[in-house]
């Protein structure tokens, strides 16, 4: 909103202006009445580790075909999936074209393709999360709307008060001299936030559909971007330990280690997305 709000009207129905996605009515309403002709879908429960508390209540339920129980939770499911549901069906009421926001973890890391996952490749979630979310590209596919599904992968930015990612994460324990450890054996696509902005923009512009990754032009280990960000800003390199996934996520929701991202599809449209190096260098002209 930020960044494109000279360019478009935004109609706020997120919980700040009272709608709760996982109230049917609300949702309704709200939808059907706005004008907009194109709603932007970025509602979703992603605490990995917290969706992964919710899997027995929202599979007992299921199991015992109680779906409508979990509306007006706030489980995974009633989020990510029902809450889904939802929006769909007053986009299809109101014949709107939905953008929805999805994740490189519907892939389960585990043979990843030679370069990374492409659109095409078979999604396979490996934790609540992440099933919670690819059935809601499975809602939104089977929609019959005009759609598009942006994954996007490990967001990062300058700065936002309300909430750290793993680059501000990384970089204030570096300026506050704290030992940081990073995993060595996992590999992810992390994507500067005003690209995955600019990318909308064209998107929209140009009422582009289908399925696309809308992520940075690099991979790395999480031990190499600490080593990155370090050297961008002139840190002490040596606060950066390095630590193994079975350590670090110990006793924690499965997740998948080989999640790099091609964003061909993208650059074929001539949008171009940051390397790591080249969002950091960004960033820490921002900061200036």
């Amino acid at each position: 909103m930020e960044l494109l709000e000279d360019r478009y009207e935004f109609d706020n129905i997120s919980y700040e202006s009272g709608i709760d996605i996982t109230n049917k009515d609300q949702v309704e309403k709200k939808v059907v009445d706005s004008p907009a002709g194109v709603l932007l879908h970025l509602a979703a429960k992603a605490d990995v580790d917290g969706c992964e508390k919710d899997r027995d209540e929202d599979s007992k339920k299921l199991k015992n075909q109680e779906s409508e129980k979990i509306s007006g939770l706030n489980t995974a499911w009633a989020v990510n999936v029902e809450g889904t549901r939802n929006i769909v069906e007053a986009c299809q009421k109101s014949a709107k074209k939905i953008i929805y926001i999805s994740t490189d973890f519907v892939f389960d890391g585990k043979n990843p393709p030679a370069g990374g996952y492409i659109e095409e490749d078979t999604p396979n979630p490996t934790n609540w999360y992440a099933k919670t979310k690819y059935e809601g590209e499975k809602i939104v596919v089977n929609s019959g709307l005009s759609y598009l599904i942006c994954r996007i992968a490990f967001p990062y930015r300058a700065s936002f008060a309300p909430k750290k990612d793993l680059v501000r994460g990384i970089l204030e324990k570096l300026k506050n001299k704290q030992v940081v450890y990073m995993v060595t054996d996992e590999i992810i696509t992390p994507t500067f936030i005003d690209d995955i902005a600019g990318a909308f923009d064209f998107l929209i512009k140009n009422d582009i559909t289908g399925i696309y990754h809308v992520v940075g032009s690099s991979s790395h280990s999480p031990l190499e971007l600490g080593h990155l960000i370090a050297q961008t800003f002139s840190l002490n390199e040596s606060l950066i330990k390095e630590t193994t996934r079975a350590i670090y996520f110990a006793n924690r929701a499965a997740r998948p280690f080989s999640l790099a991202l091609k964003n061909d599809k993208l650059t074929k449209l001539g949008i171009k997305m940051s390397t790591f190096q080249e969002g950091l260098e960004k960033i820490k002209a921002q900061l200036l």
